[in-house]
């Protein structure tokens, strides 16, 4: 995998949610590195959600898709998917898609968290 491709998720867990870091870019060749750090959440009982996109670079449409489904999941398990960090690109990207207007979206950590 090139550098420029590259993609971790760190996990951190509060007592409201599991907060997932995503950190470098989403794109088809590792939007699976995102979707098994949600499965494994959902695996371990944790329905409840916080995305925290500080450290996120880029997402493309497989890694939005990915984000869509865990949202789905989340909530058919009782649990939420909440959303927080967004650059200005990635805010755009999130827009431009209409998501913006189907997830949960919060500016920073502390009000993401507010919400579950």
């Amino acid at each position: 995998m090139s550098e420029q491709n590259q993609l971790s998720v760190a996990t951190e867990s509060h007592d409201k949610a599991m907060i997932l870091r995503p950190e470098g870019r989403i794109d088809g060749s590792n939007a699976s590195t995102l979707d098994s750090a949600i499965q494994e959440q959902f695996e371990g009982g944790n329905a409840v959600l916080v995305f925290d996109f500080s450290n996120l670079n880029y997402i493309s449409s497989a890694g939005l898709r990915i984000l869509l489904v865990a949202a789905r999941d989340a909530q058919s398990k009782g649990g939420k998917s909440v959303f927080c960090g967004l650059s200005t690109q990635i805010a755009e990207i999130f827009s431009v898609s209409g998501f913006d207007k189907i997830l949960t979206i919060h500016p920073g950590l502390p009000e993401a968290l507010d919400a579950v």
